[in-house]
């Protein structure tokens, strides 16, 4: 028995979901140019139908996960719409590790607000909302049995299974029956110790012995969400990657059609997924390519800017490896995604794609040696910082003037020799990671969120929060200098209609406003910040900056803006259709004024 899915106000919002209508695959990436993209891809059939997210990647350990739903991303969808986010949790794809703060896939019972894995789950939950039903993928320990058999199949494993919250949910959501269904197909082909099993976690029961899924998305997407949610999960004892990918691939094809959603998928082999494990794009660093199994040598002067750029490669469409190049002093921030000024010496860069090391960068530091042993320079110094990747020169005691939201990252001290030595800059009131506060904050990426700091290192007043930034070096002054963040705040969007016409609309969190009908460009913000700091969606479409507006006779669309770094909403406003244009008769000079 197929269980179409039929939530008539969700698949209203299908038909316009996120892209631009005339395309049938298209792609999005939120928090571009942060340290935790997340790529989504849109398929559309040509018919409609149900809109199923499907997910890999939460934990970036499982690459079976992640690399089955990238190669989803080139299925055709004949009827229905697939969400489908291959690498959800990009940093621990680099760090091959289950988390890097917190468990992504235990931050889904509630909006938390305090590490980069908490706006990722901002986002999931927003697609989530647009979809009638989820399929999550993942990769478990030892195989999944109801009884004990020995150490690796046993209740406590959790591979080789189809993982169900409940087996019926409020009476209208059938997960047993989905499940034994597909299992009754999938298992026909594969040998019997690899077979898959469902496991009930009985989430919702009083007694369960798993009550951590109580915080996961697909428990997420039941009890809140209202729709069928469940977990494809291979297992990490089987070492064949590629026999692995094709299983879920197979099983995610089955239970998209229990769902009504009609798909071919791509043809792959198992070689063809172990080939992948080999093979990686290119980069660029400094103007130099770098080839996979490279180990070269690059020779930099203290103080020089370091800069990295992706070169797609052969695999760059079929695969999308996620690539990364990390300084040994700093192994978990990614140069593609952060510009560097090496004020210190440290000794290589590791190229990596989806984690695995690809090649490296010995680094000759030939003029470093001289400012061995050098005193340092008398007066106050000179704080080095990049505010949303510009680079900023702080003297002590000065205050740099932000925006929430804003990307802050602290360089160093400037010094005219480097003396080999790292300073320690404590940005006071942030933690880095959760546990472990050494009070180093060097490098690290920072959003200007104050709701995340430390309430008693924050300095607030009216439309005002100040922080600080401390010399910890020992041995050397104490010093420090101040981060003053004021709340993003809108006064206008500025519209283009097809004549070249400017409509500015006053910003208005709930208002409205009445434009003729027409195509109109989304141009611009009267804003205090920049604005590709910001995010618009129109009916929850995600649209760039100069996209379009479809204002028609009759009908009212919603304009979103958020914040591009965190997803936190700004306000929404309301556009309706069938009014004479207004023209601005002469913009002000000041278009972002503070």
């Amino acid at each position: 028995m197929k269980h179409t899915l039929c939530r008539t106000s969700v698949l209203s919002l299908a038909a316009l979901l996120l892209f631009a209508a005339q395309a049938f695959a298209s792609s999005h990436t939120f928090f571009a140019g942060t340290q935790y993209p997340l790529t989504v891809h849109i398929l559309r059939g040509e018919r409609p139908g149900p809109t199923v997210m499907v997910q890999g990647g939460i934990q970036g350990d499982e690459a079976a996960g992640y690399l089955t739903a990238q190669i989803l991303t080139r299925a055709t969808v004949h009827n229905g719409t697939l969400i489908v986010v291959p690498r959800a949790n990009v940093p621990t794809v680099h760090a091959r590790a289950r988390q890097i703060n917190v468990d992504l896939n235990r931050r889904f019972d509630k909006d938390y607000n305090s590490f980069y894995e908490d706006r990722l789950a901002r986002v999931i939950r927003y697609l989530l909302s647009r979809s009638d039903a989820l399929i999550h993928l993942h990769e478990g320990s030892g195989f999944y049995r109801p009884t004990y058999e020995d150490q690796l199949r046993n209740p406590g494993r959790y591979g080789q299974s189809i993982i169900i919250d409940t087996p019926v949910f409020q009476n209208r959501i059938n997960l047993a029956e989905v499940a034994t269904n597909v299992l009754a197909q999938l298992n026909d082909s594969i040998v019997p110790a690899y077979r898959f099993t469902l496991f009930n976690t009985n989430t919702f029961s009083t007694d369960t012995t798993h009550p951590e899924q109580r915080k996961s998305l697909t428990y997420h997407a039941l009890k809140d969400v209202g729709i069928p949610a469940l977990a494809i999960e291979v297992s990490k004892d089987i070492i064949q990657l590629g026999w692995k990918v094709v299983q879920q691939l197979r099983a995610t094809g089955l239970v998209l059609e229990q769902y009504g959603v009609s798909v071919t998928l791509p043809e792959i082999t198992e070689a063809e997924v172990d080939r992948y494990a080999r093979k990686s794009g290119l980069v660029r660093v400094n103007g130099r390519t770098v080839t996979p199994g490279d180990a070269l040598t690059l020779s930099l002067p203290p103080g020089s800017r370091i800069e990295a750029q992706p070169v797609s490669g052969e695999d760059a469409t079929d695969w999308s490896p996620v690539p990364a190049v990390f300084a040994s002093d700093r192994p978990g921030v990614n140069i593609l995604d952060a510009p560097r000024l090496a004020l210190t010496t440290f000794s290589s860069l590791d190229v990596r794609a989806d984690g695995k090391r690809m090649s490296s960068l010995t680094l000759n530091w030939p003029n470093a040696a001289a400012g061995r042993g050098q005193r340092p320079a008398k007066g106050k110094p000179l704080f080095v910082c990049w505010l949303n990747k510009r680079l900023l020169f702080v003297p002590a005691d000065e205050t740099i003037e932000t925006v929430a939201g804003d990307q802050f990252v602290i360089e160093g001290v400037w010094k005219p020799e480097t003396d080999g030595r790292q300073e320690i800059l404590n940005f006071k009131g942030y933690v880095s990671q959760r546990g472990a506060n050494s009070g180093q904050d060097v490098g690290q990426e920072i959003i200007l969120d104050p709701d995340v700091f430390l309430g008693r290192f924050v300095e607030r007043g009216d439309d005002l929060c100040t922080c600080r930034v401390v010399r910890e070096t020992p041995g050397q002054e104490r010093s420090e200098f101040r981060i003053a963040i004021r709340p993003r705040t809108v006064r206008a969007a500025v519209l283009v209609d097809a004549d070249g016409h400017e409509s500015i609309l006053p910003w208005t969190n709930g208002g409205s406003a009445r434009l003729a009908q027409g195509s109109y460009t989304l141009k611009d913000l009267w804003s205090n910040g920049d604005r590709d700091r910001i995010i618009a969606t129109v009916d929850e479409q995600p649209i760039p900056w100069d996209g379009t507006v479809q204002v028609t006779d009759g009908r009212t669309v919603t304009l979103c803006l958020r914040q591009a770094t965190t997803f936190r909403e700004l306000g929404r406003m309301d556009i309706a259709g069938d009014a004479p244009a207004l023209h601005a008769n002469g913009a002000p000079s000041d278009r972002n004024p503070q």
